[in-house]
């Protein structure tokens, strides 16, 4: 991460050196409270939180019509999110859903049993939405 910084700071790129600076933060403080070095998972965790967070963001910007802070975070996100897995597609979780769900119409039995086998690789919004249109 830190050499993506220096990067970043040569490229005088702001918006991804503000990121990357805030994301290092956010990984020392835990590191702090928890008296030892994060893993990767534990770090994938920190960021999944953050995207999350910067995307309610964005929602509420449009609201409020604050455009030039809606690009601002979604940069943010993008910069975010190339340190997380990559993330599989509706019809990847479609996929997933029809093979794990079986005969089961239990909602939350479904979700469950996706959520395992999509582990970080997808956003729990969308296998939400994909496991109530099949259920449905």
């Amino acid at each position: 991460m830190t050499d993506q910084m220096k990067q970043a700071m040569k490229a005088k790129d702001v918006l991804r050196l503000s990121a990357l600076r805030y994301l290092m933060s956010l990984v020392k403080n835990k590191e702090i409270d928890k008296k030892s070095e994060l893993t990767d998972e534990e770090v994938m965790g920190l960021v999944k939180t953050e995207v999350k967070k910067r995307r309610e963001a964005v929602e509420q910007f449009k609201k409020g019509g604050r455009d030039d802070l809606v690009a601002e975070e979604e940069e943010k996100i993008k910069v975010l999110e190339e340190f997380l897995p990559e993330q599989m597609s509706r019809e990847e979780i479609e996929k997933v859903v029809e093979k794990v769900r079986g005969d089961v119409d239990d909602f939350g039995q479904v979700m469950g049993k996706v959520m395992n086998e999509v582990k970080g690789k997808a956003d729990g919004k969308l296998v939400s939405e994909v496991v109530k249109n099949k259920l449905g």
